[in-house]
């Protein structure tokens, strides 16, 4: 009989780093939530954040907390992974993004959360999407979701602020006339007119090698990904979620990116009872709402739990 086909590859686990409540006890069964970032940053941006969630958390839930923060495919340690391959699009940052899940959640813990900033929180819609249907993968389902400032629905304009001009900016920069990433820091800001903020981190993914300066990440495909971010439309899975997780937006005060029709859907599917959707409105914050307001942040998703 003519033999089976090898099984598909599985994508690759992509870098994690972990911030635990756990004190280093071998199989103390913990709550799990795992974190991601938006385009061109790392885990590195989450780290406070997620670490001040965990204690909260865990006094919410009674139990030591895990959070791991992922790189995404082409950002941070990811980029330097030999075994990621285009397309460099959302599918296939999710389908990363469950096979690190399944790689990284101990068996016997709970998957309490996936919590995504930006192009990661769609991300975790997608995620979401992956899974729905695989009976096999129910332990990787979250018990919720968390989506911060970002569009669930096709999205350009006001609707990605001013991402599009910062990936061009970095993909025309020529570091090799730049000495030092505080160099390529006031590049930015003097030369491009992007805020002080902005430049400074953007410089903090710069790395000097021997004489060298580069990118900790892939800019093409960071723009892939974004192209990818920009078309895709996930309202299908943000109007029915699986059975069993709950889908959180926050959208920033300041930030337009979810104003008009798609803001005005989550709200009614936020008012609607029966539905598992709730959205959430952080005051004072713009689209960096876990630097601008981390502790209404946290307040808020901790008291969901």
């Amino acid at each position: 009989s003519p033999s089976s086909p090898p099984p598909a590859p599985q994508p690759p686990a992509t870098n994690v780093r972990e911030t635990s409540t756990a004190s280093g006890n071998v199989g103390t069964e913990c709550g799990t939530f795992f974190w991601t970032h938006g385009v061109l940053g790392s885990s590195r941006n989450l780290k406070s954040v997620a670490k001040a969630f965990a204690e909260r958390a865990e006094k919410r839930l009674g139990k030591p907390v895990r959070c791991g923060l992922v790189d995404l495919r082409c950002h941070g340690a990811s980029a330097q992974l030999a075994g990621i391959r285009p397309p460099h699009d959302l599918r296939s940052a999710a389908n990363d993004f469950v096979q690190t899940v399944s790689v990284e959640l101990p068996e016997g813990d709970t998957l309490e959360g996936l919590v995504g900033h930006s192009l990661g929180g769609k991300v975790v819609l997608q995620y979401l999407e992956e899974i729905k249907d695989c009976e096999a993968r129910r332990r990787l389902l979250p018990r919720s979701a968390w989506v911060l400032d970002s569009v669930p629905a096709a999205a350009s304009g006001k609707l990605v602020g001013d991402t599009e001009e910062v990936l061009a900016s970095v993909a025309a920069v020529d570091l090799s006339q730049h000495s030092s990433p505080s160099d390529v820091a006031r590049h930015f800001e003097e030369a491009l007119g992007f805020s002080k903020g902005v430049s400074a981190w953007l410089s903090t993914s710069v790395v000097k090698e021997g004489t060298a300066l580069r990118w900790k990440f892939d800019i093409a495909g960071c723009r892939d990904l974004f192209q990818s971010y920009q078309t895709a439309d996930l309202m299908p899975i943000v109007r029915n979620p699986p059975s069993g997780t709950a889908v959180h937006f926050v959208k920033a005060e300041r930030s337009p990116r979810l104003d008009g029709d798609v803001g005005e859907e989550l709200g009614r599917l936020s008012d609607d009872s029966s539905h598992p959707l709730q959205m959430h409105i952080l005051k004072d914050a713009g689209h960096w709402l876990h630097v601008d307001q981390p502790r209404r942040l946290l307040e808020l998703m901790a008291g969901t739990l």
